[in-house]
């Protein structure tokens, strides 16, 4: 067993743990304080014949999907999200500087 200063690596987990095992040489992983899991958030699977825009249509919007990631075209709307941005951005700009 690696020693560090006092206390042993087994030692320093069971005195982290929230109350003491009944073996006072073991460490006893229920009595750890857990951060608990929340409960899952909507998804909308689609099926495989489905295609990229309709994917993304079907669950509420491109927005809703992008943004809220209701189903597995979330990535594929956030890019065309970021190309429509875009798009009217580098409109607004060059309208800009053309006048």
């Amino acid at each position: 067993m690696w020693r560090h200063k006092r206390y042993t690596i087994d030692s320093k987990w069971t005195y982290m743990a929230k109350g003491k095992s009944s073996d006072e040489g073991k460490f006893n992983l229920d009595n750890l304080d857990r951060i608990p899991r929340r409960e899952l958030p909507y998804f909308d699977e689609q099926p495989d014949d489905v295609g990229l825009f309709s994917g993304m249509m079907s669950s509420g919007g491109i927005f809703r999907v992008a943004f809220l990631d209701t189903n597995q075209f979330g990535p594929h709307a956030m890019i065309v999200m970021l190309f429509g941005f875009a798009a009217v951005t580098g409109g607004i700009l060059f309208l800009l500087a053309s006048a």
